[in-house]
């Protein structure tokens, strides 16, 4: 496929000459002002009963405009791009940050390299396998990916669906595919722009009566890296394992907890405790305990924007460089991650190059880790950490989780598609669907063993709704508390 048929990336010189225009739309001596703009096109391919019944794809433009007024700060959006529109979006929020309070507000960065390292008192001497290792930054933009066309997702679509249909089964899906580009420029001379793309491809595998069901997807910046068949055989192979559910009452069990199951309970140590704003508010599970056990001491986790397994991409939504942040070193509370704003908070602090997007992340969990890496990965797979199991569970994902205590980070869900009793080392049943309640901090005091890592999302993230991606290994922890069951 040629790039002339792709007419959506614009690129870095034409998407920073656009906004060196705009900043001469800026008023003198009236205020600073900072530009984010992020164009995104997304292209989904849906199917169902092992055919495709949608295709559809969007693209936008959005601009944030920043206008920073001594320690004042004040922002307006527009998605149009024409001059008078993006001039009168600059002028109103000058406007309305010279009626705000002094709230301290640090400035804009002038360059993309003010981002940088901070220790934590208490947290002197920690090391994470992020420090010693970090080896080149993984692509964020792949041309493969982003010259994906109706067609070749079809095809994709069809080598997953062939062997669901030898086996007599219904598919049902979706394969997206993403290219962003962000750029951020400023009246203090700061000029960043990034690209990224992305393809996720999922399958749910039912039988035709609806009653078992198995579940697989795949995740990567680089779309001949997806694997459809493979993903196909998980799903199914679950499926067919997925029959004649009996149903276990609540209680504590030893699990082997696959990678999607692994990134639904981290995501609630991600957005409740790894942010400065948290940490800050005193909301964080970090909170007076830099240098202090939180988890069992195999447990190492860290923000990582430039592992190419954790879907990297270079800078935030100020400009700023991402950096690698250590947030638990060998089970011990070690950092969290910084934007311009709480950095400044803190004598000798920079940001860490985590500014979240502006567009579709509540405030009040800016900024957070987005590209999280769990070390301990071995090449056991699932079926490795099983044997080890005397009566316990193995799990799929998990489906519409909370957190209903942040600070302890418990995290609450069900089970879904593919849930197993395990006894001596084999898997003897399928299990109805059960309730899962627990700190997340105690369920990794409790890991005996890890299996093989994977590229993946939690589910919000894959539901549109949040913005961390992970590379988490599959665990065997000796205790998994059960709160209930479901019919189903």
């Amino acid at each position: 496929m040629s790039e002339a048929q792709v007419e959506h990336l614009i690129g870095q010189a034409a998407v920073l000459n656009r906004l060196e225009d705009f900043l001469k739309l800026v008023p003198a001596r009236t205020g600073h002002v900072e530009l984010i703009l992020e164009r995104e096109q997304v292209a989904v391919t849906r199917f169902a009963h092992n055919r495709i019944h949608q295709n559809v794809s969007n693209r936008d433009v959005r601009l944030w405009v920043r206008a920073s007024v001594g320690g004042s700060v004040a922002s307006m959006a527009c998605n149009n791009l024409d001059e008078k529109v993006v001039k009168e979006t600059i002028e109103q929020a000058l406007k309305i940050a010279r009626l705000m309070p002094n709230r301290q507000h640090p400035g804009f960065a002038s360059s993309p390299d003010e981002s940088g390292h901070n220790t934590e008192p208490g947290s002197e001497g920690l090391t994470f396998p992020g420090q010693a290792n970090p080896g080149p930054a993984g692509a964020s933009f792949v041309k493969a990916t982003a010259y994906q066309t109706p067609e070749d997702r079809a095809k994709t679509i069809a080598e997953l669906v062939a062997p669901v249909q030898e086996a007599g089964l219904e598919g049902y899906g979706t394969y997206k595919n993403v290219l962003t580009e962000l750029a951020v420029a400023n009246t203090n001379g700061l000029r960043s722009y990034a690209a990224g793309t992305s393809g996720y491809l999922k399958g749910l595998i039912e039988t035709a009566d609806g009653k078992q069901a198995g579940y697989a997807d795949q995740l990567s910046r680089d779309v001949t890296t997806l694997d459809p068949l493979a993903l196909a055989r998980t799903a199914i192979q679950k499926c067919l394992l997925n029959k004649n559910q009996i149903e276990l009452g609540p209680g504590e069990y030893e699990a082997v907890l696959e990678p999607n199951t692994v990134a639904d309970l981290v995501r609630f140590m991600v957005i409740h405790g790894c942010g400065a704003q948290q940490l800050q508010d005193g909301r964080s599970f970090m909170t007076g305990r830099f240098g202090e056990k939180v988890t069992g001491a195999n447990i190492n986790i860290w923000e990582d924007p430039a592992s190419p397994y954790a879907m990297p991409f270079p800078l935030d939504y100020e400009g700023q460089y991402a950096r690698a942040v250590p947030l638990v070193s060998n089970g011990k509370a070690a950092g969290v991650v910084y934007d311009r704003v709480t950095a400044s908070r803190v004598p000798g602090h920079v940001s860490t190059g985590q500014a979240t997007t502006p567009w579709n992340i509540t405030s009040d969990i800016v900024p957070i880790p987005q590209h999280i890496v769990m070390g301990g990965g071995t090449d056991k797979p699932v079926e490795e950490l099983v044997k080890n199991v005397k009566r316990g569970l193995v799990i799929t994902r998990l489906h519409y989780t909370h957190c209903p205590d942040p600070r302890r980070v418990v995290a609450t869900g069900t089970t879904r598609d593919g849930t197993f009793l395990v006894e001596n080392g084999e898997i003897v049943a399928a299990v109805k669907n059960m309730r899962l309640t627990q700190s997340v901090l105690e369920l990794l005091d409790t890991v005996e063993e890890f299996g093989q890592s994977k590229t993946c999302q939690d589910w919000w993230t894959a539901n549109g709704m949040a913005i961390t991606n992970y590379n988490l290994p599959a665990l065997r922890v000796g205790r998994c508390a059960f709160t209930g069951n479901t019919t189903f």
